[in-house]
Parts: C-alpha cells; sequence; structure tokens
C-alpha cells in the first residue's frame, strides 16, 4: 500500500495481496455490512422508464446493497509469460459474499494487437452459474479515433449504453426506456501519465443529468501488486434506493474502465479533466 494512501478511508478495503504460488487472497465474508466511505445515502432524483429486471438471487442481493467490490482474478500465465489472457472478476455485495462471476470472451489476436482497446464480450454468471447478462464492446479497436461504446444486454433486450468519445474522459450512460442519463467522470491521475504507475486509491464520480452526484466507482491502490500484475481491485458504491438495473450498469461500467485505464501497463493519458 502507498505511504500516500494511509489516510484514506478505503485503506482498510485493500485489494487482494500476491502470496506464494501466485494465490491470490479474495475477501472474506461478514456477518455486518462493510462501511462505505461518502456514501450517497438516497437518490436525489427520481428514475423512471427503466425495464425491470426478472428477479434472481444475485440482483436480489444487489438490490437491497449500498456498494460492490470488484476484483479482477490474477492470471498466472499471463504474469510469468506476459502474454495477454481474458480477463476474469469476481463480485463480491456489501457482506462480501460471492454472489457474480465475469469472464471476458475475446480473440487472441485482439488482446496482442488492440490491448486495452480490443473488442470483446464479457459474460457474467451468479453461484448457480446461470448467465445474469452479457456486454459487447465495440468501437474501439487500434483506430484511437473511434469512440467506445458498450452496449449491455439481459435475456436478449439491450438494457444500456455506456460511451465515451474521441479525446473524453467522460463515459455517458443511457438506461433503456430511461430519460435520465449518467456521466462517470475520470480523475486527472488516471488521464495523465500512465495509470499504471498511479498507485494511489482512485475515484471516478458518478453524475446524473443536473450535476448531482449518486455514487462513485473507486479502484483501490493495488499496492506492489502492480509491479507483476495489471488485476485491480475496485469499489462500486450508490445509494441502496437505485434501481437494480442501474447498479448492474454501473458494475459493467467498472469493468469498461478497468480495459480503458488499467489493462494496458503502457498506455498514455489524454488531457484532463473538466467538471461536468
Amino acid at each position: 500500500m502507498s505511504r500516500h494512501n494511509r489516510g484514506s478511508p478505503y485503506y482498510h478495503n485493500q485489494p487482494p495481496v500476491v502470496r506464494r504460488h501466485h494465490q491470490q487472497q479474495l475477501p472474506e465474508e461478514r456477518d455486518e455490512p462493510i462501511d462505505v466511505p461518502n456514501a450517497i445515502a438516497t437518490m436525489p432524483v427520481r428514475i423512471t422508464g427503466y425495464r425491470p429486471l426478472e428477479p434472481a438471487s444475485a440482483l436480489q442481493s444487489i438490490a437491497a446493497s449500498n456498494c460492490l467490490m470488484v476484483v479482477q482474478c490474477l492470471e498466472p500465465i499471463e504474469m510469468m509469460t506476459g502474454i495477454e489472457t481474458p480477463n476474469r472478476y469476481i463480485v463480491h455485495d456489501m457482506f462480501m459474499r460471492r454472489i457474480l462471476y465475469a469472464h471476458e470472451e475475446s480473440d487472441y489476436w485482439d488482446r496482442s494487437c488492440d490491448r486495452n482497446r480490443r473488442s470483446f464480450d464479457l459474460h457474467m454468471f451468479d453461484n448457480r452459474r446461470q448467465r445474469i447478462m452479457s456486454s459487447s464492446r465495440y468501437g474501439g479497436g487500434s483506430c484511437t479515433c473511434s469512440p467506445d461504446v458498450l452496449e449491455t444486454w439481459h435475456r436478449g433486450n439491450s438494457i444500456g449504453l455506456l460511451s465515451r468519445d474521441m479525446f473524453d474522459y467522460r463515459f455517458y450512460l443511457r438506461v433503456a426506456g430511461c430519460p435520465t442519463e449518467f456521466c462517470i467522470v475520470a480523475p486527472d491521475s488516471a488521464q495523465s501519465n500512465p495509470a499504471c504507475r498511479t498507485r494511489h486509491t482512485l475515484p471516478f464520480p458518478i453524475y446524473v443529468q443536473g450535476g448531482a452526484k449518486v455514487g462513485e466507482i473507486v479502484r483501490l491502490d493495488p499496492g506492489y501488486l502492480e509491479w507483476v500484475s495489471d488485476a485491480d481491485t475496485y469499489m462500486i458504491h450508490f445509494p441502496v434506493d437505485m434501481p437494480v438495473i442501474i447498479k448492474m450498469l454501473l458494475l459493467q461500467a467498472t469493468f469498461l474502465i478497468d480495459f480503458t485505464y488499467f489493462e494496458d501497463r503502457g498506455q498514455q493519458g489524454n488531457g484532463a479533466v473538466v467538471v461536468y
């Protein structure tokens, strides 16, 4: 853990550490929910028009949560050889219970050539191995002038679109059928210099149309794990009463942020942040 972050409210939620044989330490279940710093108590605006998701145990847990933790799994082959392998993630609820698993589906050549701008499909499953939803990224690729788009699907229906225009540092989230737009803003330190050397806790604030803040996606300080792996840990916090479909779309946004800023350790930034 960087000495610059010992005063951070997320210090006690530090990411997994590397042990012998590349074993990964995952968060342990708790009897009490974790304490989320700077939590938003309730939604400042009323959200209407969205598509309700069909009931599932994982979705019910997320509906009752005010935060999620996303842990990217360590990839021993990638760590030893440098060959880019598909990303895998484990999602925990506010009691640190493992409720969702996500894995990337992509082409080897895309991972090798396009790296953090590669197109992919990301599939998400619950503990019963039932698919909850999938996301598709397109528009990235080797051409840095094209917009970046992530579309999320649930049971064959498109439920949301996350987009970022060329040279922009803001991700815009549009929920299917909902007139309200969300904006996720990247911090300065993720934009300037290679993000891989930014050993700090990095918050990506989430704003609703009109400027009210409704949560954050926080990339936790990876500590010395940064030097051997590009696996990261994220905290997402939001109001408990936020519609579960928007919570799930913010989860998908976390994956795109991970790819955009922290997947390619040689990535350069593209500017500074302007207030939304």
